[in-house]
């Protein structure tokens, strides 16, 4: 199957995440000066992030040009262009939807919890990762247009990751499909045997790498506080069953029987992964000041995050290896690790009581 010819990359971009993390090594053992919170140290990584993010998607804007450049020579007849050109498209489809999954996609789960926890950045979640469209939540829906080349508007399409640029690059929309193909020649047209309509994905690829952009520069700006590291924290981790909830409607666990447009580059796991290694590193970036008020809790804090992010792992670890867990199986996991996130969010929130800190609304 197609799908299985990208489904290492799958991997290498959870390795990634956790290299990005620092495993080896506990996420949370940082170089922090004893009984102070690191907030610069916070930014660093949160820029640095946001810089890598912001090459994945310049490198999948570049590609999408390229493929509409030739499209247009082709009259945009893509069958035609598979014919002339599909040898050639084909490994650089590829690499454009490793960079999306790896570079842009996978920089930004490892920022999520800062940025979709924090009330000053959180409107950049919902545009770039969450946003539902205005015809699956008019209400909730974000009131934005993507102007495509030929003319065409997107009018409140959903957010540029999961609505957007996922299903024009691996053909989970029939509206941005240009051609399915049978690209393996297996005899059979698979998840991600499509080429996209050179319209959608350029549109969606310049929207992405502005948005990212825009991004970059909010968090340049941003002078981090510990009301917002403590923010993120407690408006973060309970929403871990929403993830798992994606999960198990995903290909990943339901395969053919799933209709999902988004959530099919990486399994769902890698995502939780990414976004609670993350805030691991936040905390330990203000783990001192707990430690200082309540060193019990303060490593409880600590040891129940990392418990967490293990069992996730786990779970990923025998996905890999070839386990295809139920959707019954997701609901338990999900529910499991949703009252164990409760728990240390409420945690945490005792923290920020104990420290005088406000949490901030809205995050």
């Amino acid at each position: 199957m197609f799908r299985f010819r990208i489904a290492p990359r799958v991997a290498l971009a959870s390795l990634a995440l956790l290299v990005a993390l620092g495993t080896g090594a506990p996420v949370f053992a940082q170089d922090t000066t004893a009984d102070t919170a690191d907030l610069a140290g916070l930014k660093t990584y949160m820029v640095d992030h946001v810089t890598r993010m912001k090459a994945g998607t310049a490198e999948v804007l570049a590609f999408s040009q390229e493929y509409y450049d030739l499209a247009k020579t082709a009259n945009f007849d893509y069958q035609a262009l598979w014919d002339q050109h599909g040898a050639d498209i084909l490994p650089k489809l590829e690499q454009a939807r490793q960079q999306w999954s790896n570079d842009a996609h996978g920089n930004y789960e490892l920022n999520e919890g800062m940025v979709a926890g924090m009330p000053a950045l959180v409107h950049f979640d919902v545009l770039i990762d969450a946003g539902p469209s205005g015809a699956d939540d008019p209400q909730n829906a974000l009131d934005y247009q993507v102007k495509l080349p030929d003319g065409r508007v997107l009018d409140k399409p959903g957010n540029l990751f999961h609505y957007l640029t996922e299903p024009a690059l691996w053909g989970t929309e029939d509206d941005f499909v240009g051609l399915r193909v049978d690209m393996n020649g297996d005899g059979k047209t698979e998840l991600g045997e499509a080429l996209p309509e050179a319209n959608v994905l350029l549109g969606s690829a310049q929207a992405l790498d502005a948005a990212t952009a825009d991004l970059a520069k909010a968090i340049d700006d941003w002078q981090p506080t510990v009301e917002d590291a403590f923010t993120a924290l407690v408006g973060m981790i309970p929403t871990i069953n929403g993830y798992f909830n994606d999960w198990k409607l995903s290909p990943f666990v339901l395969g053919d029987k799933s209709t999902q447009r988004g959530f099919v580059a990486n399994s769902r796991l890698v995502d939780v992964l990414g976004i609670f290694g993350g805030l691991q590193l936040t905390y330990s970036k203000v783990e001192p000041l707990v430690v200082q008020a309540n060193p019990a809790l303060g490593e409880q804090i600590q040891n129940q995050l990392g418990a967490v992010v293990a069992f996730v792992q786990d779970l990923f670890d025998h996905e890999q290896a070839g386990t295809r867990y139920t959707p019954e199986q997701a609901d338990v996991f999900g529910q499991q690790l949703q009252d164990q996130c409760d728990a240390v969010a409420g945690q945490v929130t005792q923290a920020a009581a104990l420290l005088g800190i406000n949490l901030e609304q809205g995050g």
